[in-house]
């Protein structure tokens, strides 16, 4: 009898689960990144934002499924990692980007997260030296390249002012990656992706050149104080523009990307492959996607509690309202026949000293001095080794020299358990050091407890991750502007999710993870999400039958 009442009840409950109806394919999917934008400015900073009919920020808070404190599960959220997961649903222990930069075992020299010295840059000036670029070192597939697998005549067009905003967002199949090259002060691409800039872009490209040297104004709109930023430091970066308003500038300055005009840029070149590329108006679903790097440059520089940051979001929701009105003038059936993402790849940790006049334990961890112990320790025990023990250290990571090792004929593991345990034995080099731990305690599964580990295991690459690697504790950074970020804690890995369009039930939800997305528009599109998609399908989200 129980067994027929549990059967009973398992049928009705199912009977009560509404059915999604049957999905019509978008013309266009666009996905918005915004670097390095926390979980908290939309809400905080939605009093300024345009009104819902035009179609900006509060537009998409209000009509689409709002997750509002969506995660990140890395253990260091950083440019590089964050756009690769967006839309390969993967972590990083999968899709392979740790972080921006990691230290080749072999040549024992720094590779950037898409450097490819097999391609070259197109559309910047030949005497400039660039690194060669491409997805080369993305694992696995994106939902783009799925899509294309799924309708050859898709096309993904994806555009950043970072290259690896735009290179990992697009994956291996994209039909266009385009970024910014400040110092030719273009937009350019690979030839992994084009032997030429398309003319629309040359033309743009043009109209930029014409700009060099001009002057530059930003002064503030909204209403509040706008101290002179008395805990912002001056660096290469800001010390043309100042530190309080009006900032001033010439076009082509080091400050450049951090004016209106960067906020601007990449929604019209996005807008110029929407119109030239006749994105959307082909029968099968196109992805556009753009990340809005500007907000990174701002916040690095200036810190979340600047007015800076606060006239930079404003000044994005009109960029993005922009854009939106565009598509929805330009694609068949508009925004009704368009699903739109907004998310961002990372959020920010407060400025230390800012934190600290408000008597939140922070301070700045000394890598470097924590680097020479490393390097002096095994000097001392194994020898001086030539050229050394390890490379320069690169966010928390330590990289040994494993030429060293095999011409010393040692034990990889034995060293790196080594190194974490002597290195564990100075508190004093540790101030601001949460946990410590190396590669071999990731095989062993001996490490931090709980989030910590979690995090770990989904970032931890071999051969890209450090021997040694270390958590600071919370709020405590290495000094790069007025913040950074690169860790695991709420404010970095807490970001906006939303998503827009036909299928998507508004409203604000609890939960929903980056990861996510992919596979949940993979859902919706019938087609197979990317390769190491691990996120789930958002179905509360999703408009029942």
């Amino acid at each position: 009898m129980k067994t027929k009442a549990f059967a009973a009840l398992a049928v009705f409950c199912l009977s009560l689960t509404p059915a999604l109806a049957r999905v019509e394919k978008p013309k266009l999917i666009l996905v918005i990144a915004i670097d390095q934008f926390r979980a908290d400015y939309l809400q905080k900073f939605s009093s300024h934002f345009l009104p819902a009919s035009k179609k900006g920020f509060n537009y998409l808070m209000d009509k689409g499924a709002y997750f509002s404190h969506a995660e990140y599960g890395l253990l260091q959220n950083m440019t590089g990692p964050g756009h690769a997961t967006i839309l390969s649903g993967a972590y990083a222990y999968q899709h392979g980007i740790p972080n921006n930069d990691w230290v080749d075992a072999k040549t024992q020299e720094f590779v950037y997260c898409v450097e490819d010295q097999g391609h070259k840059t197109v559309g910047a000036n030949p005497k400039n030296t660039h690194i060669g670029t491409s997805p080369k070192n993305l694992v696995g597939t994106t939902l783009g390249d799925e899509l294309k697998n799924a309708y050859a005549d898709s096309r993904v067009v994806t555009v950043a002012l970072k290259d690896r905003s735009a290179i990992l967002m697009g994956g291996h199949r994209a039909d266009l990656a385009i970024w910014f090259d400040a110092e030719s002060f273009s937009w350019v691409t690979s030839d992994y992706y084009a032997a030429a800039l398309p003319a629309w872009l040359v033309t743009i490209n043009q109209f930029l050149q014409k700009k060099l040297g001009t002057e530059l104004v930003w002064d503030k709109k909204l209403e509040g104080p706008s101290p002179e930023n008395r805990f912002v430091p001056l660096t290469k970066y800001n010390a043309d523009m100042g530190l309080a308003f009006p900032h001033k500038a010439k076009v082509g300055s080091p400050s450049t990307l951090m004016f209106p005009i960067a906020i601007e840029m990449p929604g019209e070149v996005a807008i110029g492959a929407l119109k030239e590329m006749k994105l959307g108006q082909k029968k099968s679903t196109d992805i556009l996607a753009i990340s809005f790097s500007s907000h990174d440059y701002v916040g690095h520089s200036f810190g979340p509690e600047s007015h800076e940051i606060k006239e930079t979001t404003v000044l994005e929701d009109k960029a993005i309202a922009h854009l939106l009105n565009t598509i929805d003038e330009t694609v068949p059936g508009g925004l009704d026949n368009t699903w739109i993402v907004l998310t961002a790849d990372h959020g920010v940790a407060g400025n230390v000293q800012v934190l600290g006049s408000q008597k939140i334990p922070s301070g700045y961890v000394n890598q470097g001095a924590i680097a020479q112990e490393l390097e002096n320790y095994l000097t001392k025990r194994y020898g001086k080794a030539q050229p050394k023990w390890f490379g320069e250290p690169s966010e928390f990571n330590f990289y040994l020299n494993k030429n060293v090792i095999r011409q010393k004929n040692l034990d990889l593991a034995k060293i790196q358990a080594e190194l974490a345990k002597h290195i564990s034995s100075k508190p004093e080099l540790l101030t601001g050091i949460a946990h410590v731990f190396s590669a071999q305690d990731v095989k062993n599964r001996t490490l931090p407890p709980e989030q910590h580990e979690r995090q770990i295991l989904r970032t931890y690459f071999e051969g890209r991750s450090g021997d040694v690697m270390m958590i600071p504790r919370p709020n405590y950074l290495l000094q790069y502007g007025a913040t950074t970020h690169m860790t695991g804690y709420a404010y970095d890995r807490y970001v906006p999710l939303i998503f827009a369009g036909g299928p998507f039930k508004a409203g604000t939800y609890a939960g929903g993870e980056v990861v996510d997305i992919a596979p949940t528009l993979a859902f919706l599109l019938g087609i197979i999400p990317p390769t190491g998609s691990e996120g789930k399908i958002l179905e509360k989200a999703l408009v029942g039958k």
